[in-house]
């Protein structure tokens, strides 16, 4: 499970990083707003230690990050998330 965390987080780099140099406006901080998340975007939930990824059909848990990692979450992870417009409940039905 910690090598899929890994691989989740180096994956979540690289697609930041890739997307870092395409920016025209220069980035804001994730404490001061939180943004919605794009498909393949890592959130660690920081009291829990949590972390999904963003999946085309929704959020998807990956693991737990020790205390020790959680002061070394990359810039691209997120730790603030915008709620989404609809939620999708477990049988799949979508609720607004």
């Amino acid at each position: 499970m910690k090598s899929v965390l890994h691989t989740l987080i180096a994956a979540a780099i690289a697609v930041a990083s890739s997307a870092v140099f395409a920016q025209a406006a220069p980035a804001t901080s994730q404490a001061a707003a939180a943004t919605p998340a794009k498909n393949f975007d890592v959130y660690v939930d920081k009291p829990t230690g949590f972390t999904f990824v963003k999946l085309p059909e929704g959020w998807k848990f990956a693991g737990k990050v020790n205390a020790n990692d959680m002061q070394h979450l990359p810039a691209t992870v997120l730790t603030s998330v915008a709620p989404d417009q609809s939620l999708q409940v477990a049988d799949n039905r979508t609720r607004k």
